[in-house]
């Protein structure tokens, strides 16, 4: 990305095509999308964990470690996001599922791709959002609301954390990596 600014695209996938993510993602019906436990949000060994948990699941994440079954299903959005941002790689895929907890919760600041706890430059992360809720994505300090089918697309050197929301069940967002 070019620019240090934080682009917000709404209605970024077609309707068609979100709702049919979306029910995968939240379906109950079998096979049912595999949700894995985190007991961290972010790696601090200093860090109190005990609120600061979420379910994910990792798309992609580079050739080494190769894609998910369901990466196949999800692999058209960098498509869209290559027409905003011209990406040259594919880095990492990883969704991310927020529960209710009665209460807010700030996760720990962080970047997403680092070498050598730096930060590395020339990287782009990009939240989609599939849930609209009072959660959301605070990225230099400003609060952006979750808003489904919408993505924010920001450099790696800018520090982000997520919000817990209170006003709703889950809040689900598909962070991307690209350079």
């Amino acid at each position: 990305m070019k620019n240090k600014d934080i682009q917000i695209e709404k209605n970024f996938l077609p309707p068609i095509f979100f709702n049919k993510l979306k029910t995968i993602l939240t379906s109950q019906e079998w096979p049912a999308f595999p949700w894995h436990f985190s007991s961290q949000t972010v790696y601090d060994p200093y860090f109190k964990q005990d609120d600061h948990f979420m379910f994910t699941h990792i798309l992609y994440f580079g050739l080494q470690q190769g894609a998910s079954v369901w990466f196949k299903e999800f692999e058209p959005i960098v498509y869209f996001l290559d027409n905003k941002i011209k990406l040259k790689k594919l880095l990492r895929m990883k969704l991310n599922l927020y529960t209710n907890q009665n209460k807010i919760v700030k996760h720990g600041s962080h970047t997403d791709i680092n070498k050598e706890d730096t930060p590395v430059p020339y990287v782009t992360v990009s939240i989609l959002n599939f849930t609209t809720c009072n959660g959301g994505t605070i990225i230099k300090g400003k609060k952006y609301p979750s808003h489904e089918n919408e993505v924010l697309i920001f450099d790696n050197v800018n520090k982000h954390s997520g919000i817990v929301q209170t006003d709703t069940q889950a809040r689900i967002v598909l962070n991307i990596a690209t350079a």
